[in-house]
């Protein structure tokens, strides 16, 4: 093969046109190519951080949220317990009270009956001196019937 001057020609126009043709068209080209992928990365490592600052702010918000929940259920415990404490307290109280408005009015109808009872005696002595005196004429002795009723009560 014979190398002749339309070969170098070729050659060196071949060599002028890719330099022509890398500094018209192919580093432009490849220079928004290679800014497109440092833009890409960028906001992809943005992204990525990010992502990792909102999974440890959801992290926080979830703890600070438990802790307020168990906050909160503790207090609401506490203050069920209080209640329920105050009722109580409240109960015991009423029912002390009903027990001694009972015992009062225990006392009260027992001296009620002890009060009728002496009334009641009273009667019955008044109606057999009564019955005594239109029957027999006479009065009775005070002395029997009170001997009489103490045999009962014995």
């Amino acid at each position: 093969m014979e190398f002749d001057a339309t070969f170098i020609i070729a050659v060196i126009s071949f060599v002028i046109f890719a330099f022509i043709m890398n500094k018209i068209f192919y580093a432009p080209v490849l220079k928004i190519m290679k800014d497109r992928q440092m833009f890409v990365e960028k906001n992809y490592k943005d992204a990525e951080i990010i992502k990792n600052e909102t999974q440890k702010n959801e992290q926080y918000y979830e703890g600070e949220l438990y802790k307020a929940r168990d906050i909160a259920r503790d207090e609401i415990s506490k203050q069920a317990k209080t209640l329920k404490e105050e009722r109580s307290k409240e109960i015991s109280e009423y029912k002390a009270e009903m027990l001694e408005n009972v015992t009062a009015q225990k006392e009260d109808l027992r001296n009620s009956a002890l009060s009728a009872k002496d009334i009641l005696k009273d009667n019955v002595i008044q109606i057999a001196k009564e019955i005594s005196y239109k029957i027999l004429g006479s009065g009775v002795n005070l002395e029997s019937i009170d001997n009489f009723e103490n045999k009962d009560e014995k």
